[in-house]
């Protein structure tokens, strides 16, 4: 599903039709004549971070977060598990929607897509994540107590999925 690493991303556009491309958020959308499916091309941080990774995947993602999970955790390639958690990692309003459905699904997830997921959401680390996506907390829909309260949320759950319970 996602294609993160840049040669196979390159290989992966090679094969494909390019179809429309936004100048300003560095999306480019692509036709695979193959499969007949959507792909998007993008940079979730913005090209602006020098570290920024460039996501390939198909579009568009199911609608139900509850199935995103289940496709991307349980896929067997982490690179769809880490590819999802770059993209929610934006989204810390959502963060505690996602943590409750990781604890009551946490079951059915393979572990090293859940922790892989976990990693690169960002909420064990929301100082870092902060500093990435420059949250003015003043007209932030997230309060810092809240990210502080979510990441002990995030350690548990991690905890409770390291010893199977």
């Amino acid at each position: 599903m996602y294609v993160l690493d840049y040669h196979q991303q390159v290989k992966r556009i090679n094969q494909m039709i390019p179809l429309r491309k936004n100048d300003k958020t560095f999306e480019v959308y692509y036709h695979d004549p193959q499969s007949g499916e959507l792909w998007k091309s993008f940079f979730p941080y913005g090209k602006k971070k020098s570290n920024s990774p460039k996501l390939l995947r198909p579009e568009p993602l199911p609608s139900n977060l509850e199935h995103q999970l289940e496709l991307c955790l349980n896929s067997g390639n982490l690179a769809d598990a880490e590819g999802l958690g770059i993209e929610y990692s934006l989204s810390p309003e959502k963060w505690e929607y996602l943590l409750n459905l990781l604890n009551d699904n946490r079951k059915n997830y393979t572990r090293a897509g859940f922790f892989t997921f976990l990693n690169k959401l960002g909420v064990k680390e929301p100082d870092k994540t902060i500093e990435a996506l420059h949250i003015d907390f003043n007209n932030a829909s997230v309060s810092r107590e809240k990210l502080m309260t979510l990441r002990k949320k995030a350690k548990k759950l991690w905890f409770k999925k390291l010893i199977g319970l």
